[in-house]
């Protein structure tokens, strides 16, 4: 027992009958008994009256430090016991000042005492119980751990340093095992018996219950279990202390029931030899009677029987011919009537029979005709029923929104749980039909998936098929067509914007070499005269500058047919990155190359495809300024050679990336913004594309794709 005064230091603290002499100041955990234990924390922030209940708190105990060389927890008398405690502690006020907090600390023995003396077997109770029988009982609490146990080794503990003693798991070493460092939390034991954690997990749920079971020690028992009511301190989660269990080792279990069943197997034994001759006494009258019954019965019944052979072998005309007032005469007689209803019957259906036939071939071709439009139509589609489940989706709509096609009506949330655009569409056409609105709706929806943009066009009719109630929805995949028409567009603005860049390129040049020579010449004349000498050298740069605009303006404008000969691309790869692998060391960017060495010969331009990767390169080296990684490979994939340069820039932001290939855009602040621009004119040439995939803060990736036809 200890009262702690409001600063965290103890003022008296009494242990086992006895004051202590050394107080402590237990606001810092370290300090306390088990240098971790937060209780006077935990205690000060309770109201007057409540309680904080700690969990159990004890150095761990070892196998060696309990067993001292015994084999059994049994005979370990001498070994090494486990201590610990389990903190109660309330809060005082006075007036609405907090005076300090009272501790009260129950002996681990305490719980020892609930699970250590009780067995299963006729004895009921024993001094200490045998582990290796698998007759005892443990305690645990709310996080699985154990708490009271024969071996005090799967007792949760602390080391020395306050660190508490990670639970066996699958992953413990042999060198823990040896040790025997392995406390038990029932949560994590699944692969010593899946039943372990389900008991647990069901005494989490206050449940009650009887599970079988295997321990480590191989003891097979069955292990029954009940929760531990509890909600104060940290036990308010589960509003468990935890959970108690006793086993029975299964033999020792099944003794009663053995025992039973000698018992019953003599009583039946008994039973059936006086029950043999009841039988054949019986037998005997039954034979007699059978008989005597035979002659009256048998022969008018044979007759009924001939006559349904004769039905059986196609006869439809037999008749059953049985003179007597009695219940065989009645049936002979419902026989022939029964035979002329049959025939009658038959005829009628025959003529059904053609009709149904007539009508199958029908629905059949009707069928077969609709099935060939449903599946064989490029657009997907999918019906829908007034519940707004998913009916059926022919094979493009599984094939464009790459599902499996559902064996039964599914949830159309759930169908398109990948596809959260379209699903947006069709709640807002929901909400539209709503109110009444029966009008056919369609709506063009971007969207991207793995960095490539989509777009796909969605049209949705209500159904009036036979008064059905519905909707149709059709999906097409228009990225094609959409992303050739932007590339018709952007071929016709990059043409028109060289017939514009070689204009102004024709016009600028001329006055911008006649205002370089007036500076020139007004430099030389301003001798001595420094500040004004540089003002116009700074201004003789930027027309330098401006020149060289007007150069690449020029040749943008003026690039002729490629020169395609038979050449090697990983050759190209190779010669280009010779140019620049200086330049790597000195800004310290590892070069990653894999280059295929078997790539077959196709007809290029190399001069300009090496164009195309220096710029490529010289944009990577410019997004990592500070180092990286660049990685060049080359690589045959269906039919075509794919070059891809990837940096770990900072990559590039989706508004950025429809601008890259535009002329004049830069996002460096420096240079002409043409360099991706003429190397996409480049590639196109060769009748291949480029391309760009890259997010904010992830590696950047130009690719550009040759095929070898």
């Amino acid at each position: 027992l200890a009262f702690i005064g409001a600063d965290g230091q103890e003022k008296i603290r009494i242990i086992e009958g006895r004051p202590a002499t050394k107080l402590r100041n237990v606001a810092d955990p370290k300090q306390t008994t088990y240098k971790n234990e937060e209780y006077f924390q935990q205690a000060a922030r309770l109201p007057a009256g409540e309680i904080w209940v700690s969990r159990l708190h004890g150095w761990y105990v070892s196998r060696d430090q309990q067993l001292q060389g015994a084999e059994t927890p049994l005979e370990a008398v001498q070994g090494t016991p486990y201590r610990g405690v389990i903190r109660f502690a309330t809060p005082v006020w006075n007036n609405d000042e907090f005076k300090g907090v009272v501790v009260l600390s129950l002996d681990h023995r305490h719980l020892m005492e609930f699970t250590q003396h009780i067995s299963p077997t006729e004895e009921r109770y024993v001094v200490f119980p045998s582990y290796a029988s698998g007759n005892y009982a443990f305690m645990f609490d709310d996080l699985g751990w154990m708490i009271a146990h024969p071996k005090y080794w799967d007792i949760r503990g602390y080391d020395p340093d306050g660190s508490l003693v990670p639970a066996y798991t699958e992953a413990t070493t042999d060198e823990e095992k040896r040790l025997g460092r392995l406390p038990f939390n029932l949560l994590k034991v699944a692969f010593i018996h899946p039943n372990y954690p389900k008991a647990a997990e069901a005494v989490r749920r206050k449940e009650t219950g009887v599970v079988d079971t295997t321990n480590v020690g191989g003891s097979k028992k069955i292990m029954a279990y009940a929760p531990i009511l509890y909600d104060r301190g940290a036990y308010s989660e589960y509003e468990i202390f935890g959970g108690i269990t006793i086993g029975s080792e299964v033999d020792h279990f099944h003794q009663p029931a053995v025992a039973t069943s000698r018992l019953i197997r003599q009583e039946i034994t008994n039973y059936l030899k006086e029950s043999w001759l009841v039988i054949s006494m019986t037998v005997l009258l039954v034979v007699v009677a059978a008989y005597t019954l035979s002659n009256s019965i048998v022969r008018p019944l044979l007759s009924l029987t001939e006559g349904t052979r004769e039905m059986i072998r196609g006869n439809l005309s037999a008749r059953v011919n049985v003179v007597s007032g009695d219940e065989v005469g009645v049936l002979a007689q419902s026989f022939n009537t029964m035979v002329e209803e049959l025939n009658n019957r038959r005829r009628r259906l025959l003529t059904t029979l053609q009709a149904l036939r007539r009508s199958r071939h029908e629905i059949i071709r009707e069928r077969n005709f609709k099935d060939t439009v449903f599946e064989n139509v490029e657009t997907g589609i999918l019906t829908f029923d007034h519940n707004r489940q998913v009916t059926s989706l022919n094979g493009p709509a599984c094939e464009i929104l790459n599902v499996v096609r559902p064996e039964q009506d599914c949830d159309w949330q759930q169908l398109l749980s990948q596809w959260p655009e379209l699903g947006e569409v069709l709640e807002e056409w929901f909400s539209v039909d709503d109110t009444g609105s029966k009008e056919p709706y369609r709506r063009y929806v971007p969207l991207e998936r793995a960095g490539r943009p989509l777009t796909y066009r969605m049209a949705i009719f209500p159904l009036s098929f036979r008064q059905q109630a519905g909707w149709l929805l059709t999906i097409e995949d228009l990225t094609e067509r959409v992303n050739m028409r932007q590339q018709v567009a952007r071929m016709d603005r990059l043409a028109s914007l060289g017939r514009m860049s070689a204009g102004i390129a024709h016009e600028v040049r001329n006055p911008l070499t006649g205002v370089s020579l007036l500076l020139d010449e007004l430099h030389d004349r301003l001798l001595g005269k420094e500040d004004d000498q540089k003002l116009i050298r700074r201004a003789l740069e930027e027309i330098e500058r401006l020149e060289m605009l007007v150069n690449e303006m020029l040749r943008f404008s003026s690039m002729s047919a490629p020169q395609l000969t038979l050449g090697a691309v990983d050759s190209v790869v190779s010669e280009s990155l010779y140019l620049i692998r200086k330049q790597c060391q000195r800004q310290k960017v590892e070069l990653v190359e894999r280059v295929d060495a078997d790539l077959p010969e196709m007809r290029i331009d190399s001069d300009r495809l090496k164009q195309v990767l220096l710029n490529l390169y010289n944009n990577a080296l410019d997004a990592m300024p500070d180092g990286g990684m660049m990685t060049v490979s080359a690589e045959m994939t269906d039919g075509a050679i794919v070059v891809s340069v990837a940096d770990t820039g900072q990559g590039i932001s989706a508004e950025q990336i429809p601008l890259v290939f535009e002329p004049f855009y830069t996002s460096k602040g420096q240079g002409t913004g043409l360099g991706l621009s003429i190397s996409y004119n480049i590639i196109s040439d060769h009748g291949g594309e480029l391309d760009v995939e890259s997010r904010p803060g992830e590696a950047t990736v130009f690719r550009f794709t040759l095929p070898i036809s």
